[in-house]
This record gives C-alpha cells, structure tokens and sequence, in this order.
C-alpha cells in the first residue's frame, strides 16, 4: 500500500525537480510510512522529532527518523529498512539486563525527554548517506518549526527548502482503494453512531447526553465485528434546539423538548482515516420555519450530489448548492464553502475545499465531504452532510441514512 503512495511523491518530486521530501506533519508521516507515531501525534510539543525521508531516485530507499521507544513498531508496520532511532527518556532493556554482575555498565545516561544534537545527527546521517545534504528538499514547509529550520541549518547549510504543502494536499486529495475502504468503515460506524443516539428520547436529554450516546454507539458496534479493528476515536459536534454553538462548553443545553431539531456532525477514524458527515432528526415534531428551511437545504444537497462527476470544476458543485438556496427563499444565504476532502488530519477539513474559487476538476478517487448546514437560532441547527466518492462515470454516496428530516421520539 505504502508503495503506491511513495512512487506518486518520487513522481511530484522529479516533475518539480526536486531531490528528496521530508514528511514533517503527523499526518504526512504517518501518509509516507503507514505508522501511526504516538508521540508526534498526540503531543504537540514532539513535533519535529519524528520524520521520514524520500527521496526522489527510485534506487535510494526511503528512511524514517524515530525515537527508539517507537522504533521497532514503525520498522515493522512501516516496512522500511532504514529506521534510525535516537533515545528518549525511557529504559527499555529487560530486566534480566539490568540485574547481575553481567549487567552493562551504564554509559550514557538518558536524556531528560530528548537530546536535540542526537537528533539533529541522525537526521544528518540520514541526508549525508543519500548525498542530500546540499540537494533541493521539499518539505511541509508551511508547518515546519523554526526551530528545525534553524537546526538543520547548522548541519547542512547547503540544504535548501520549498514548501510541499499544497503538492501533499493534492495527492493525499486522491484516494487509493485501501484509503476509500477505510473511510467506508469510518462512515458505517458514524451511522451507527447517530442511529443509537436517536433512540429512545426523552425530553430534557441536552447535546452532551446525545455526544455520549453517539459515543456509546460507535464504541458497541466497533466491538461487534472484526471489519471495525481499526476504529481508534471519534468526533461529534452535537446541537440540541436553538443552540448553535460549538464545543463541549456549549453542550449543557436546557434540554430537549418538543419541537426541538438534533444536529449531529460527526465522524470515526478507522485505521487513521477520518471520516465526516452529518444528519439531522425533530423531536416528536417539525416547526414550519425549521421545515421550509431543511427541504431548501436538502434540494441543495441534493443539487450538488448531482454535479459530482469526473472533470466538472469544484466551483461548479459550489455554484449548485449556492444558487438554489438562495433561488429558494434565502437570498441573503451566504457560505465559504459546502464541503472539502477528507483523510487523515487530526482536523477532518482538507483541501480541497467545494468553494466558488476552487477550479480544480474533479477526479475518480477523491472522497468529497459535501455538506449544506445551517447554524441559525430560530429553527435550530441543521446539518446535511455525506462522503461523496467520485467514481469513473459519477459518484457514489458512502453514508446510507435517510437525507429526509426524521421525526424521532
């Protein structure tokens, strides 16, 4: 799997002429090797201390700089050969080898949490063994800590950088089909989720009560099959009535009662793809002005479903969605976007966005977020939202609820 991905870098690197990419970010380091590295992906202040070189001649392989505590675990899900580790602050010798006469007298002491020169010189042996060290590297430039700039600078200061971001962000845009099955499980446990979340109501339940139902929902059917192994976490943005607000903080609500719209936008991260998307239920009944505004979004939706399709421009499935809203009732609606790709960032937003600007074209392979909401006080929040595969000849919708606006009780 992590072949195809490398030969489509090693292919944007000789196009643009360069001589080797740095995966820095978490999630193109774990994009490049396939390895899900708990320190750089859940501590920021690890960031820089994990990367993976590639270069671009097919005959030198790739290489990943980790600490020894993940080193072995990233060799062996990663496949690559070349791992160099550097010490953390953690023993991990055996106890037999640390009791005994035989026991190794003790060298070096371990770092604190980490030594930056030791860093610093497994990175440069990593360049220095592919003749990198005064080539042209691109890198996540626009996410790159100065701090690592600096350092780098200091042991190779032929080294010159560009900035990759965008290049990573277009191929990432284009899924391989272990990517699109993952982001499959992904939505079918989301479902899952907000189908559990629904059941059984009772008036007074606020958006935190319905965060740990989804929550519950996911967890139970995760546990229920082999298919969802991968499942790791979720995410939810509850809304319960008029509230249109985002966060935890917002969550303890009055309580639901009669009337009252249920926003979920929500989605699952199964074997490091993150899912998206989103449905909206009533409470034992619809308002009118909730009613006319859902059936103006859901046309919209389903407007821009409908333009998804091989070589239409993304501003063309902007401009569906936008025009008949505001053709329906809503003239003063306005939107930065109605959806974006999705895959593997910590924030399931990615480039490219469904925007009136973005004149890129669609192709078979992106999983598109498409989504028509709206966070309006009077009538609630509302929340469209599916995962829009564009397939050779169309498209095909990855979550299965009904788009309608469902009465529950």
């Amino acid at each position: 799997m992590r072949t195809q991905i490398i030969d489509a870098i090693r292919k944007r690197l000789q196009d643009r002429g360069l001589d080797a990419y740095v995966a820095y970010t978490p999630s193109n380091v774990f994009y490049v090797t396939g390895f899900q590295s708990y320190f750089l992906m859940e501590w920021w202040r690890m960031l820089g201390t994990v990367v993976a070189v590639v270069p671009a001649d097919p005959a030198q392989p790739p290489a990943l700089v980790i600490s020894d505590f993940e080193a072995d675990q990233a060799r062996q899900v990663s496949g690559f050969e070349d791992v160099r580790p550097f010490r953390v602050w953690v023993e991990l010798r055996d106890a037999a080898d640390l009791t005994g006469a035989s026991a190794p007298t003790v060298q070096h002491a371990r770092p604190a949490q980490y030594d930056t020169a030791e860093q610093d010189e497994v990175l440069r042996s990593v360049l220095a063994d592919r003749s990198l060290l005064n080539g042209t590297i691109g890198t996540d430039l626009r996410y790159v800590l100065h701090d690592t700039i600096s350092r780098v600078a200091a042991f190779a200061p032929e080294l010159t950088w560009t900035d990759m971001t965008d290049d990573l962000y277009e191929l990432r845009s284009v899924k391989f089909d272990f990517e699109i099955d993952r982001l499959r499980r992904a939505t079918e446990l989301s479902e899952a989720g907000m189908t559990h979340a629904v059941t059984d109501l009772r008036p007074g339940l606020t958006a935190l009560d319905l965060r740990h139902r989804y929550q519950q929902g996911v967890l139970t059917a995760a546990m229920a099959a082999p298919r969802y192994a991968g499942y790791s976490d979720q995410w939810i943005l509850p809304a319960v009535g008029s509230s249109t607000k985002i966060g935890v903080d917002s969550e303890t609500d009055s309580g639901l009662a009669d009337g009252d719209l249920i926003k979920f936008d929500c989605g699952v991260t199964v074997d490091g793809y993150r899912g998206d998307g989103g449905r909206t239920y009533a409470y034992r009944t619809i308002r009118p002005a909730a009613r006319r505004l859902y059936d103006v979004l859901l046309e919209a939706h389903e407007k821009a479903r409908a333009a998804i399709r091989p070589g239409t421009p993304v501003r063309e499935v902007f401009r569906a969605a936008e025009q008949h809203i505001r053709a329906g009732g809503y003239p003063a609606f306005t939107r930065g976007h109605y959806g974006h790709s999705v895959g593997i960032d910590t924030f399931h937003e990615e480039p490219p966005y469904i925007s009136a600007a973005e004149n890129r074209l669609l192709r078979p392979g992106m999983v598109l977020a498409v989504e028509t909401p709206a966070y309006s006080s009077d009538t609630g929040a509302i929340m469209i939202e599916d995962l829009v595969l564009v397939t050779a000849d169309g498209h095909e919708v990855l979550h299965r609820l009904p788009h309608e606006l469902t009465v529950v009780n």
